[in-house]
């Protein structure tokens, strides 16, 4: 018993010792739980009436009504064919009780030989409300006509032409039931229950209380730094505001001077003006005011200047970009947090990409699109017409998705929902590239090349997966990289985790691209703390290679790609190409090997790729300057001490993982696009060597042949220069969407 007690006082008396040599452990920090809570669950409430306003899709429901065939004029009528008759007008006019009809559809029995012109006239009672000219395009057999959604009872339809009519019906939106609103109802009180319970205990918490004191410090300090320094904040938003009239100024000269053209008053031509002065006043900034700037916060400011200008000036459509229909409606739907839910509003900007009507607004008559997606009784109805289904792979969508959520619920038009959603993309591109640039000694300027190469800036702009698949991949390669230059560093979990977690995330889109993570292979000795690290880490990298295999072999062979994209013809068939290429693999190889070396890996391609635009006419006087911009910063941006420990196994390597990605995508391109046995390989895009760029010349720019010895005013001086030249030849591509 004296023994335990001596033992206690001894342990007691350490703990004592210890906690006077360390009075931090002393202090523990003060909760306020009444005020944390009461932020928490205004957070709550706050967050509960936007989800019940962006989810909210019930307020109103779509009805189709066939109206009566009140006459018919000009024409001869036979069951259904309308013959055009020797008379001074034709036209058949459909009558109905007065409605805010928002659609009216055209149905033909048959697809149209020939384009076939409509014009539509609406009436109330004898007031002529609207006139629309449209038609149903050749090959096609039914148009959705958009109309102004105010109360009409007559519609009057006309044509030049024999046309062979099925059906005509209007759309108009009425109050829907109060079943899926009550249910909706339900469910964001049984969340906000749940989110106060979880305040309850988050509100006891130090590391919240800790983030909430430096929150409310941090505004404090905001508001603090306005009160002292209005003049210089005032002065710096002067600066930008004079640089944005500047650019605008100067961009007008130069188009009237040199392209001998008239001042541009467009809002497209002021936003380029706008965007070029803001692109130059960051650079000058950088060079002579703010000289601790670094150069990945130069990258991020430009970056975001590009991206939001070129949301901006991008067509209040879809079909801008490859497939962008099918990303969008991805991530509009997974939004409502449901499979196959979408607004009506929604919907609505889906159709732009293969309406007429909603086309030619596009181009010609803006305001009119926005005012039909803007409709504020398309945003709270349903449309369950098309097939969305949310899967993991639904998280590459996140940005976009989060947007689209938080904007309905706080009432942002859908003409605005559009541009931050392709602004989501952009921005999550820009901050994960920025975030990777952090981890290198040298290599910055190589990736900040690579991210803003014209075709990667409209790419990555735009609704798609590249943008996810570009960023983190990148990040990973980046984060390997800084790792081998900070040889004094060891290799922590944390950065397995970020290295391996990354990449794995980001190929989520497309798995093809999983041999770059050889490059990982190669980490010296000293980077680990023991042996034993040392040979866990191979253990993990070994189990994360079988996996690979694993999986890939699954995905190619086991029935992962599905039956095949249709679009590549009615012969495709994924588990048919499989057997014949295992039949044949002598003749697929040999298939392969020339399709690349002729045809996908050769310099048309590169030149063609590094500046495309998708289905919008690319600047092809770009593509040689990129590539010569990509290989002078590659050799520019490498100095001796910070290339010194990257050993030669990596960049041995990296040439063969990147030419046995381009194979991966090129194979499972030719399983799931082409018909079986076909004697070449069709759509392999070259947006899909993109993933691979910054891999490959960061790693290239790692070799220590030939690097440049410099001081820090020179290479601040070649930092700037190098933002600038990449900066003006991404706002080349912009002036394509003028």
């Amino acid at each position: 018993m004296g023994d335990r007690m001596s033992s206690k006082k001894k342990t007691n008396g350490k703990n004592n010792k210890n906690n006077r040599s360390n009075p931090k452990r002393n202090k523990q920090t003060v909760v306020h739980f009444s005020r944390n809570l009461t932020i928490l669950c205004i957070i709550a409430v706050l967050f509960g009436i936007i989800a019940y306003r962006s989810l909210n899709i019930y307020s109103q429901e779509k009805i189709l009504e066939y109206p009566a065939e009140q006459s018919v004029t000009g024409y001869s009528v036979a069951e259904t064919n309308y013959t055009i008759a020797d008379a001074n007008e034709h036209y058949i006019e459909y009558t109905f009780e007065e409605r805010n009809v928002r659609v009216f559809w055209i149905n033909m029995n048959a697809e149209a030989p020939v384009d076939n012109h409509f014009e539509i006239d609406t009436f109330l009672d004898d007031q002529k409300v609207e006139h629309i000219t449209t038609g149903v395009g050749q090959g096609q057999y039914a148009e959705k006509t958009y109309l102004n959604h105010k109360p009409i009872n007559r519609i009057r339809f006309s044509t030049d032409q024999d046309i062979s009519l099925e059906s005509v019906y209007i759309e108009h939106l009425q109050e829907a039931s109060l079943a899926q609103k009550r249910t909706l109802q339900k469910q964001i009180l049984v969340l906000l229950v749940v989110l106060i319970l979880i305040s309850c205990w988050l509100a006891k918490k130090e590391k919240l209380e800790n983030i909430i004191n430096n929150s409310i410090n941090g505004i404090k300090g905001a508001g603090e730094y306005v009160k002292q320094h209005p003049k210089q904040l005032g002065i710096s938003a002067l600066l930008y505001v004079l640089a944005g009239v500047c650019g605008w100024l100067l961009r007008n000269i130069y188009f009237i001077v040199i392209r001998h053209g008239t001042w541009q008053w467009t809002t497209r031509s002021t936003i380029y003006g706008v965007v070029l002065g803001l692109l130059g006043y960051e650079i000058i900034k950088y060079l002579f005011i703010v000289k601790k700037r670094t150069f990945e916060m130069l990258f991020l400011r430009c970056g975001v200047i590009l991206c939001v200008g070129l949301t901006l000036l991008l067509p209040l459509r879809l079909n801008v970009s490859w497939d962008d229909q099918t990303h969008f409606i991805n991530a509009a739907g997974a939004s409502h947090l449901q499979n196959s839910t979408l607004s009506i509003a929604e919907e609505d900007f889906y159709y732009t990409c293969y309406l007429g009507q909603l086309k030619s607004y596009s181009m010609t008559e803006e305001p009119r699109l926005r005012q039909i997606l803007n409709d504020p009784s398309a945003r709270v109805a349903e449309s369950s017409d098309q097939p969305v289904l949310i899967n993991f792979r639904t998280v590459i969508y996140l940005p976009a998705i989060l947007v689209f959520f938080f904007a309905r619920g706080l009432g942002i038009p859908m003409s605005a929902m559009v541009v931050l959603g392709r602004l989501a993309s952009a921005l999550f591109y820009l901050i994960v590239i920025y975030l990777g640039m952090r981890h290198l000694k040298s290599g910055k300027m190589i990736m900040a090349a690579v991210a803003l190469m014209p075709g990667a800036v409209f790419l990555v702009s735009n609704f798609n997966y590249d943008y996810w698949l570009i960023a983190l991949v990148a990040y990973s390669i980046a984060y390997l990289i800084g790792e081998y230059q900070h040889q004094e560093k060891i290799l922590t979990v944390k950065d397995i985790v970020l290295i391996f977690g990354t990449f794995l995330v980001g190929i989520l889109a497309k798995p093809v691209y999983i041999p770059l993570l050889g490059l990982a292979a190669f980490l010296p000795k000293e980077k680990f703390k023991s042996v034993k690290w040392r040979r866990v880490y191979r253990c993990f990298f070994g189990g994360v290679v079988v996996l690979a295999v694993l999986g890939f072999a699954v995905l190619i062979f086991g029935g992962g790609l599905g039956s095949g994209d249709m679009r590549g013809g009615e012969g495709v068939n994924a588990a048919g190409q499989i057997q014949y290429i295992l039949s044949n693999p002598m003749k697929y190889t040999g298939l392969l090997l020339s399709y690349l070396r002729f045809q996908y890996l050769n310099m048309t391609m590169f030149k063609a790729f590094i500046v495309q635009t998708a289905y919008y006419w690319s600047i092809p006087a770009l593509a040689m300057p990129c590539l010569i911009w990509l290989v002078v910063v590659t050799v520019l941006d490498r100095r001796r001490d910070d290339v010194r420990p990257v050993g030669c196994p990596i960049k041995i390597t990296v040439l063969p993982l990147a030419f046995a990605s381009v194979c991966c995508v090129a194979t499972a391109m030719y399983v799931t696009f082409n018909e079986v046995g076909a004697a070449t390989i069709e759509g392999c895009q070259g947006r899909y060597l993109w993933p691979i760029m910054t891999p490959l010349f960061l790693t290239l720019g790692q070799i220590r042949f030939l690097t440049i010895p410099r001081n820090d005013k020179v290479e601040r001086w070649i930092e700037g220069v190098g933002m600038m030249l990449s900066v003006i030849l991404a706002a080349c591509m912009l002036t394509e969407f003028l």
